[in-house]
């Protein structure tokens, strides 16, 4: 259970037990014949008022906690909605297929992902269509030991650590909106070319050669540990794409390689057959268009039929609801605890104007003498606003202290503010006290309405 989740539920079962012991504990205590005398007249038992006007601070210091914990979550999952993820996502469908491993080599899967490419951009509506094999967002870093030319890292190595490997095929960078920062991306001549090819990111640019121009210098992949091939043939680096935020929108970015799928190369090795990236038989194909997701699904059924009969569409979906499904923790969350500070704040306003509300039925008599003697009405409203304002004031400062107290239970959940946020904690104490102010005035009002020839007739 996440850990806020685990304070909350514990907060709930604190306001039920307090709640629900404290009248136990007030009628054990309770002076039976003083409370007879006193009956309903002139207030009641200071005790009885104190008591509640306790229970009204506590629920207002919980409401305060809550409310200020969801202006958080919310402010997180806005910023986390505004977080450049290194491409463009508006318009942007995307599904899986996965090939049978009997239906095809490698080199025949890439051609039957290209034909389906092919077919693709030909449809009306698509501007353009690639395929990767792994989605941005939700990706484990990999890792993969790679080793460079002109590097050295701590060790005395010419090795270092890439978190991400991304097999692409033509069109993959205009297809998904990433800007290429040098260079060039992949051209239709490197699926051709015996020069075998290769980009990487801002941050592996910077990793490895640390502002030095990264245009033409030479990896060699892990593809041993990778996709499990025989050979590490040298690459060279033709471009630097903007990073991408693999991880999710709330992570660095990593370092990351990107390689052409179906690139040949000359013969490794001594031997006579050329080194071609092994196409995996999963794929993710990314379409840019202007129409929506159900329009395109039978086109797409269509095209996948035709590059393979037994072969389903997977996940079609658009790509900001690949974004949403990674946000979807913190946005759950928000939205709970949102709910739970909206019952608490309503709660604590009826709590309040029922104190009042009582508060004010007791003293009526009190309140008939203070007109009767010449108190205005603006100073009987000034006389019960005081009684429900110190209380909600009390409760304010106890529950931005306690929220203060929590900020390292929040910091683990926020992205983008503090836990202390300012602007977070002002405008919750200003928007509560406002609302505070709301359910003293109405009470006030009532009282300042009284008339005393009544009140004191019947008293």
């Amino acid at each position: 259970m996440p850990p806020f989740w685990r304070f909350t539920l514990g907060v709930s079962v604190a306001t039920g037990v307090l709640f629900g012991v404290a009248p136990a504990v007030q009628s054990r205590f309770a002076d039976v014949m003083n409370a007879l005398k006193d009956g309903n007249r002139d207030g009641g038992t200071a005790g009885r008022h104190r008591l509640r006007s306790a229970l009204i601070t506590a629920e207002v210091a919980l409401a305060v906690m809550l409310v200020i914990g969801a202006g958080l979550l919310v402010r997180t999952v806005y910023n986390l909605t505004r977080v450049d993820a290194g491409f463009d996502r508006a318009r942007m469908i995307t599904f899986s297929m996965t090939l049978p491993r009997s239906a095809a080599e490698p080199s025949g899967r890439a051609a039957a992902f290209q034909r389906l490419l092919d077919a693709l951009r030909q449809t009306p509506g698509v501007q353009a269509a690639t395929a990767m094999r792994h989605l941005p967002f939700d990706r484990l870093a990999q890792r993969y030991n790679t080793e460079a030319e002109d590097y050295t890292n701590a060790d005395g190595r010419p090795v270092a650590l890439v978190d991400y490997y991304q097999s692409v095929m033509s069109d993959y960078f205009m297809t998904m909106g990433i800007p290429i920062v040098a260079g060039r991306g992949f051209a239709a001549i490197d699926t051709t070319s015996e020069d075998r090819v290769v980009i990487i990111n801002e941050t592996l640019a910077d990793r490895l050669w640390n502002g030095r121009d990264p245009i033409g210098q030479r990896l060699r992949p892990n593809m041993r540990a990778s996709v499990g091939t025989s050979e590490n043939p040298w690459h060279t680096v033709v471009g630097v794409a903007k990073d991408v935020k693999e991880a999710g929108v709330d992570r660095d970015a990593g370092a990351e390689l990107y390689l052409l799928i179906d690139q040949p190369g000359p013969p490794v090795d001594g031997t006579e057959r050329p080194w071609v990236l092994t196409a995996p038989t999963t794929m993710n194909i990314v379409l840019r268009t202007s129409l929506s997701a159900p329009a395109l699904a039978p086109t797409l059924e269509r095209a996948v039929r035709g590059v393979n009969p037994s072969v389903p569409v997977v996940g079609l979906r658009e790509m900001d609801a690949v974004f949403d499904e990674s946000i979807g923790r913190p946005r759950l969350l928000a939205q709970l605890l949102s709910t739970f500070a909206g019952l608490a704040l309503l709660l604590a306003v009826i709590g309040t104007y029922g104190v009042l509300s009582f508060w004010v039925s007791e003293r009526r008599r009190e309140i008939g003498i203070r007109l009767a003697i010449g108190a205005t009405r603006g100073n009987i409203v000034a006389l019960v606003m005081k009684q429900g304002l110190v209380i909600a004031s009390v409760g304010l400062a106890a529950g931005v202290a306690g929220a203060l107290g929590l900020n390292r239970l929040l910091a683990s959940m926020l992205f983008g503010v503090e836990a202390t946020d300012p602007s977070t904690l002002a405008t919750v104490t200003a928007s509560i006290a406002v609302v505070a102010a709301l359910a003293c005035g109405l009470p006030a009002w009532r009282a300042s309405r009284l008339d005393p020839n009544d009140v004191l007739r019947v008293g």
